[in-house]
């Protein structure tokens, strides 16, 4: 199929999956669907990679939970002032960015919840010299191991004229483009 095909399949799918989370969620149930969304820029002008994940609060509790957080309370007057940390510290043990096979530091900038205080977006920037030939590998394994069903959708803008998607899954966590 056309990359440009590609690529507008997708963006339907990432838009269904987003309309259909939150009623999913609110109708009182737990969701069974799990499922996270990033996007994912190359900003030349910075020279960073600039990174949006949006992952349920219950999901990412558990996950952080299982490494050893407390209970965090994320969204509510009850968060705890370490939330943050925690959530930087598992970021960067489960979405990475290298260079040629050199790991990229990651940088968190913080986090926003949803409107509907069922997800949050999550922030983190990489800094980066890119250059022509230069191989970038993403590794996104973000819940992987807590379900089986887990998929992480991830947009990417690599270029101006570069748009592209994938989804990550159990046995497969990692996407690469050359500059």
């Amino acid at each position: 199929m056309p990359r440009v095909g590609r690529y507008v399949r997708g963006i339907i799918l990432t838009c269904v999956l987003l309309s259909i989370l939150p009623s999913r969620v609110s109708a009182g149930k737990a969701h069974d669907m799990h499922v996270s969304v990033c996007e994912l820029r190359w900003n030349e002008a910075s020279g960073a990679f600039e990174v949006s994940i949006k992952v349920f609060i219950d999901d990412l509790e558990r996950a952080l939970t299982k490494d050893g957080a407390p209970g965090l309370f994320i969204g509510t007057p009850k968060e705890v002032k370490e939330a943050d940390a925690y959530i930087a510290r598992y970021l960067q043990k489960h979405f990475k960015i290298s260079m040629d096979g050199t790991g990229l530091t990651a940088e968190y900038m913080g986090k926003e919840i949803s409107e509907d205080f069922l997800a949050v977006w999550c922030y983190v920037q990489f800094s980066a010299q890119v250059s022509h030939g230069k191989k970038c590998t993403v590794s996104n394994d973000i819940l992987l191991d807590l379900y089986e069903d887990q998929r992480n959708i991830m947009d990417l803008r690599m270029s101006k004229s570069h748009k592209d998607y994938t989804i990550f899954q159990p046995g497969q966590s990692t996407w690469s483009y050359t500059f």
